[in-house]
């Protein structure tokens, strides 16, 4: 029997010095602590500070380059793939701003969706790859849209805290109730016969149909309009709002886009 004991001690550590690496989460604290540093309440970014003090951010990025690109998309959960690819598209846009500031809008900066944002293991993505292929495509979440902020002041506010895989989930949920219920994005007033929703309710249209689309559609709007105004229900906080997108006398409009840049006029403070 004493003999016994050492072999199967023997045997444990050999299966385990042979058994696959489990996979990790993924440390986001650089870029946690930079969105701290440079982010205000409102989702607006002071990138004068940061052009001045970007250490923080090129360290995430450098991070960014390290990863395993095959340990991330076979063996990392899928809420720690979805995080690191969130806070991806956000360094990306940061990233992006700061190396062309001073601009006032990112259409100032040229092929700014499709030239090379981030680089990850050993490989280049665009705004738009991260967008459509890494996030939408991949994890099918019609939240996503609502949560990711492009850099424009009609965009989805940037959030002050990094997404992480614990908390993605409730942090996408905050997300999409936070940027429903901003009336300056969609300021819905069930007194009015227009109902105004942001632009982005238009341009992703398709991709709300994910979760929200129904076979027992209002035939006064098409599958895709349905879909949103489901989305939108789902999330709006006040009670008059949602009985007056239940009764659907209205005609949806989309506000017009403002793409200056969320910058954050009140420098010097914090909110």
């Amino acid at each position: 029997m004493s003999k016994a004991v050492p072999f199967f001690i023997f045997c444990f550590f050999t299966f385990l010095s042979n058994a696959p690496a489990q996979s990790q989460s993924f440390d986001h604290s650089l870029w946690d602590q930079f969105l701290k540093k440079v982010v205000n309440d409102r989702g607006e970014v002071n990138y004068q500070a940061a052009a001045q003090d970007p250490s923080l951010l090129k360290a995430y990025l450098e991070k960014l380059k390290q990863v395993d690109e095959g340990a991330l998309r076979q063996q990392w959960p899928r809420e720690e793939k979805l995080a690191f690819w969130i806070n991806a598209y956000h360094a990306g846009i940061v990233h992006a701003v700061l190396a062309h500031y001073p601009v006032k809008s990112l259409l100032e900066i040229p092929s700014v969706w499709d030239i090379d944002a981030v680089q990850v293991g050993v490989h280049h993505y665009s705004l738009n790859n991260l967008r459509q292929r890494e996030l939408i495509a991949a994890f099918r979440d019609e939240k996503i849209d609502t949560a990711l902020a492009c850099g424009a002041r009609s965009c989805p506010a940037l959030s002050r805290e990094a997404y992480t895989g614990p908390r993605v989930e409730g942090q996408l949920f905050l997300a999409a109730q936070r940027f429903v219920n901003d009336p300056d994005l969609n300021p819905i007033d069930p007194k009015e016969k227009k109902l105004r929703i942001s632009k982005i309710f238009k341009w992703y249209a398709k991709d709300f149909k994910l979760d929200f689309a129904s076979a027992d559609q209002d035939p006064r709007f098409s599958e895709e309009e349905y879909a949103v105004l489901a989305f939108i229900a789902n999330y709006l906080k006040d009670e008059n709002k949602i009985q007056y997108l239940e009764e659907s006398r209205y005609k949806i409009t989309y506000l017009d886009f403002d793409w200056s840049l969320n910058e954050w006029r009140s420098e010097g403070k914090k909110s």
